[in-house]
């Protein structure tokens, strides 16, 4: 009856202490996006552009353990990359903002050529925390003349 309360009792401080929490998740409160027709073309071309107000945070109550390690904000054109628009590598924050405004006609195309129609812009917001924790969300864009 000892040993077998024993060998309970063992068992389950190991499978206790072997348990890891999962890390508290990134939270993307904001990814807003808004379209200018500044050609005033009634459709998406090259002289359009967008704006993005985006907003993420840790979520660990105590706001020394999670800190956003880095985070990028970059496109491509039709899966190809493009570059990166905005971004920090060396971050050690709790909350990114970032609010910029995109010119379709300043963008460079990755490869020879210019944006035209048909071509497949693709915006993305990447972070990460120090719990390797990611984040991840998109943007798809397509110009129609």
């Amino acid at each position: 009856m000892k040993r077998t309360s024993f060998l309970f009792l063992l068992a389950t401080t190991l499978l206790a202490t072997s348990c890891d929490e999962d890390p508290y998740p990134l939270n993307l409160d904001r990814f807003d996006v808004r379209w200018y027709d500044d050609d005033n073309s009634g459709t998406h071309t090259l002289g359009d552009a967008l704006t993005f107000d985006m907003y993420a945070a840790t979520t660990d109550p105590d706001t020394d353990d999670q800190k956003i390690q880095e985070w990028e904000f970059s496109y491509t054109v039709n899966g190809k990359f493009g570059g990166i628009l905005l971004g920090d590598d060396h971050a050690h924050s709790n909350s990114i903002t970032a609010n910029l405004e995109i010119a379709f006609d300043q963008l460079a195309l990755p490869g020879p050529g210019q944006l035209g129609k048909g071509e497949v812009v693709e915006f993305r917001l990447w972070a990460i925390d120090n719990y390797d924790t990611e984040l991840e969300c998109y943007h798809r864009h397509i110009i129609e003349e």
